[in-house]
């Protein structure tokens, strides 16, 4: 029986209360704005990075706040996608953007939050501005969005390469390309910037941020240092880790494209070639150095027989085996094509024929026609010696729209002079092989330099 009375239960129950209380607050209790505050699951979740300690910057008279203030934050993203979408849909940019900021501050450790809104900024929305300016503002609004997602989630490699990709490819090879590269390095905002660049995005005075492509090998790199530690799931492992090297050969392509030809050139070459094949200037193994598992046990790109024989014996394995996996993966990156590419790029006989087609083209355009002759001429010339020392390049779509171009230019040079064509001309094999690219390529011709 029960000797307790009423009230005696009453305060045995407060005191059990008050003792079971007292952990409870010790572990549970929420943090505050400063770091290291709060109970110790919230320091756990804290020094781990393994939850979401905040509010978000939620307009604080909306419902969606209401809703974060009663424990529903999965609802509240909901609804704030939802007007997201609609914001998209009404091209509200501006709002969406702010949209956008509440999503990642309710949902900040969410991988594909940063990939999606990232990509939409830099891709999406700027494709909808009509100046120029305004679509390279957007797409740094998309770039400085996915470099913030990399500051608040430092173990996932796949948004330090959308970094790298965004700066690369959006930048270097968008049909505004020729703009967007200037504007990197003088960005159109001048009351803002004063003339130089968005510090933001290029790091001024930093010597591997002074190209948009030395900046995406940047931000490669340490895509590839994050990735030892922690795995991508965007692409195969080996053509992750590619990017470095390819962003260096797209600095050096970049280079060439727009006219600049010479020792600095030849040497962008030569470090691609290096970062290839041998080792990068960081001192890391090159990306023909790494060694990528196969069923064949382990295989290195840039390997000698002796290689792969000791590599076979490693793994017990047979040298056929180890031979055959090698091919397979050097064909997946087009690693040989890419090692010839680099290599015959950085030879003063390449850079010599890629200057003397841009420089005839230079001169048909200001009406220089029988200098324009000569100098296509002798770039074609070096340009068929080229193809011959090295047959894979007749694989590259750029190296035979060049040599094709080049052609186009000289063949309307004999058109305006009246000259008859002479039967058998550099380039001549190129040109048969290649026919079907050439009507459209001629539209490309025509539209360039205002021929009707």
């Amino acid at each position: 029986m029960n000797r307790l009375s009423s009230r005696n239960r009453k305060v045995v129950y407060l005191v059990g209360m008050i003792v079971l209380l007292v952990p409870i607050i010790v572990l549970g209790m929420p943090a505050a704005s400063g770091e290291g505050s709060g109970g110790y699951l919230a320091r756990l979740r804290q020094e781990h990075d393994l939850g979401e300690t905040s509010l978000g910057e939620v307009d604080p008279s909306s419902a969606t706040m209401n809703l974060v203030l009663l424990g529903l934050r999965g609802v509240a993203t909901n609804i704030l996608w939802m007007q997201l979408q609609e914001q998209k849909e009404t091209k509200q940019w501006f709002q969406m953007k702010a949209t956008t900021d509440s999503i990642t501050q309710l949902q900040p450790h969410f991988l594909k939050v940063w990939q999606y809104h990232g990509w939409n900024l830099a891709f999406n929305v700027s494709a909808e501005w009509d100046q120029v300016e305004d679509r390279y503002y957007w797409v740094k609004e998309g770039t400085k969005f996915t470099m913030q997602g990399s500051r608040r989630n430092e173990r996932f490699p796949e948004l330090y390469w959308d970094v790298g990709n965004m700066l690369g490819k959006k930048i270097g090879r968008s049909d505004e390309w020729q703009f967007f590269r200037r504007f990197y390095k003088s960005d159109p905002n001048t009351k803002l910037f004063e003339g130089g660049p968005d510090p933001e995005i290029s790091r001024f005075g930093a010597s591997e941020f002074e190209d948009n492509y030395l900046a995406s090998k940047y931000w490669f790199h340490v895509a590839n240092d994050k990735e030892e530690s922690q795995a991508q799931h965007i692409m195969m492992r080996m053509v992750f880790r590619q990017y470095p090297a390819r962003a260096q050969m797209d600095y050096a392509d970049a280079l060439q494209r727009e006219g600049l030809f010479g020792e600095r050139t030849g040497q962008a070459w030569a470090e691609a070639y290096r970062d290839w094949t041998e080792q990068y200037r960081t001192g890391d193994p090159g990306f023909g150095q790494e060694i990528f598992y196969t069923p064949a046990g382990g295989v290195r790109l840039e390997a000698s027989e002796a290689d792969m024989r000791e590599l076979a014996k490693k793994d017990s394995v047979s040298l056929r085996d180890k031979r055959t996996w090698t091919s397979r993966y050097q064909d997946i990156v087009s690693y040989r094509y890419w090692r010839t590419r680099s290599d015959a790029e950085s030879r003063g006989k390449t850079e010599a024929a890629h200057r003397e087609i841009f420089e005839g083209q230079k001169l048909f355009r200001e009406g220089r026609l029988l200098e324009s002759k000569e100098m296509l001429e002798a770039g074609m010339e070096k340009f068929a010696s080229l193809l011959e020392d090295y047959p894979s390049l007749t694989s590259d779509d750029g190296f035979i729209e060049e040599g094709l171009m080049a052609v186009l230019y000289w063949r309307h040079i004999h058109t305006l002079l009246e000259i008859p064509f002479p039967e058998n001309f550099a380039l001549r094999k190129l040109w048969e092989k290649e026919a079907a690219r050439i009507p459209s390529l001629e539209i490309d011709f025509r539209r360039d330099n205002g021929i009707g």
